[in-house]
């Protein structure tokens, strides 16, 4: 295999062997005598990768929590899928580090919350009669994206940035001591208080797996919502009410490289001859 590169870099040098000067340093130069001994003595240096486009899909499920105020005892809970896509553009920063990305994309994702049951007392809290309440939110997102090449089909992937979102539907699981309650018209219906724009921070860590032209992603995203589920005050202009959105969401993705991640795509090659006749 290695032979065989070296023998079509030999090909492409004897094509454009009476380019310029600042041109022929793209290409590999050899003497005028190329025997199997001095191939079999070339070493082929590795190079960084190039600044890349790529997109992909993913899916998964979504872990929710949340913070409250009067504190409340939550536990996790699951709801699935969650789905979306993505653009990654790699870039090396300061011309330096060549680790470094922005990621950019939209997904259907959930918000929510479960109140744990009291060991000791045996009670548990309730909201507007539910103990359980989920909603649907699509969301885009805004990321800064940092990877580590561990080799040439590994890499360890972080990445932080912002996400916005709107909360489409809504479903209450009521304790069954409200089923025949006033609030059996609030299981799957937003009240006027409720709010239904959210934002925060998000950030993930995962790994990738790269056989060119894709990548498959492993990642763990974690959301931190900055915007309560209801108003504060609705129950008491005197005291309020906080609840906060946490959220974690293991995903799976495969990506597709828009633009290679090493060496010259097919229109480079073509556009670097093109100058090479034109200089002639």
């Amino acid at each position: 295999m290695k032979r065989f590169f070296l023998v079509s870099i030999i090909l492409l040098s004897s094509v454009f062997s009476y380019a310029q000067t600042d041109i022929d340093a793209e290409f590999f130069s050899l003497p005028e005598n190329v025997t199997p001994e001095y191939l079999d003595s070339v070493q082929i240096k590795s190079v960084k990768p190039n600044d890349y486009w790529e997109a992909g899909v993913f899916g998964g499920a979504s872990m929710q929590y949340g913070f409250f105020n009067p504190t409340r005892l939550v536990k996790w809970h699951i709801q699935y899928p969650v789905f979306g896509f993505s653009f990654i553009r790699h870039f090396t920063m300061f011309g330096i580090f060549p680790n470094m990305a922005l990621e950019f994309g939209a997904q259907q994702n959930y918000e929510g919350y479960e109140f744990k049951t009291n060991e000791e007392t045996g009670s548990r809290a309730t909201e507007s009669g539910a103990y359980q309440v989920s909603m649907k939110v699509p969301e885009v997102f805004f990321l800064s994206h940092f990877h580590i090449d561990a080799s040439e089909y590994f890499k360890i992937l972080a990445k932080v940035g912002i996400y916005g979102g709107y909360r489409t539907s809504i479903h209450r699981t009521l304790d069954p001591l409200y089923e025949t309650s006033s609030y059996t018209q609030f299981e799957n219906e937003f009240r006027d208080y409720d709010r239904r724009w959210t934002y925060g921070v998000q950030g993930g860590l995962g790994f990738g797996i790269m056989f060119d032209p894709f990548e498959i992603h492993f990642n763990v995203q974690i959301k931190w919502g900055w915007e309560s589920f209801w108003n504060p005050d609705y129950a008491s202009q005197y005291y309020y009410r906080f609840a906060y959105p946490l959220d974690l969401a293991p995903t799976f993705g495969i990506y597709y490289h828009l633009s290679p991640r090493h060496g010259h795509s097919r229109s480079q090659l073509k556009k670097m001859a093109k100058e090479i006749v034109a200089n002639q």
